[in-house]
């Protein structure tokens, strides 16, 4: 691809949305693109290689998140299950106030992660190669998070279970989903009730194709049980229902 092209992709489809940066925040955007690609059939990053896919529904994507008002003060972020950044790398480009964790289970991803940290020169972003599950557990981190972000496949009844965990009373999970997120989200009233979580709002968005997304607020109003979360493996077998 041309020098600049990604770049120009990312500020036609941001200026869309109402969102604006500056140039040199595209140009890190364009260049953990670039990483992502470069990497992405040895480790399997991601489906979407095209540019303006992967534009829109990962780099524009994720910067809705940064539209919210539950997001607008700094403090720490904990991105559960990352993968190849998303959205944890996009948010702390956009965002030198926020303090990021970056966690994921797999190493070979989470070498990529600190290999593109290294690159782009960011700071105060940290990866951790564990599960959610024992990561939750550990005293520096549990209820140690203003803010937890998921973007994962799994259902909103698991996701509570990894995220809810890592959030102090007082801040937010906010869990990143598709269209078609109603029943997940009945599903998961009981879970996040019992994570000390309670859901505080739902936001419907389009990205410039029409794809349309949805973010769920869940607000941490006490403290969530010692037992929880369940040992690695339990709360995606065994769901709370």
């Amino acid at each position: 691809m041309k020098n600049n092209v990604m770049k120009e992709i990312i500020k036609e489809k941001l200026l869309k949305c109402e969102i604006l940066l500056t140039e040199e925040k595209l140009y890190l955007l364009e260049n953990y693109f670039q990483e992502v690609i470069r990497r992405n059939e040895i480790i399997n990053l991601t489906s979407v290689i095209d540019e303006k896919e992967f534009a829109e529904k990962h780099i524009i994507d994720s910067l809705y998140l940064n539209k919210l008002f539950y997001l607008s003060e700094s403090g720490k972020l904990i991105d559960v299950g990352t993968g190849a950044g998303i959205p944890g790398i996009i948010l702390k480009i956009v965002r030198d106030d926020l303090n990021i964790t970056l966690l994921d289970s797999v190493k070979k991803k989470t070498d990529f992660l600190n290999d593109v940290i290294e690159k782009l020169d960011l700071k105060n972003i940290y990866v951790i190669n564990d599960r959610a599950e024992n990561l939750g557990k550990n005293r520096e981190h549990r209820e140690n998070y203003d803010y937890s972000v998921a973007r994962a496949v799994s259902n909103l009844s698991t996701l509570a279970e990894f995220c809810l965990p890592f959030v102090k009373v007082g801040g937010f999970f906010l869990a990143m989903k598709g269209e078609k997120a109603k029943e997940e989200i009945d599903g998961s009233i009981k879970a996040v009730e019992i994570m000390g979580g309670k859901i505080e709002d739902i936001i419907s968005y389009d990205l410039p194709s029409g794809y349309k997304r949805k973010i769920i607020v869940i607000r941490k109003i006490k403290n969530t049980p010692e037992n929880y979360p369940r040992r690695p493996g339990i709360p995606e077998k065994r769901p709370i229902k």
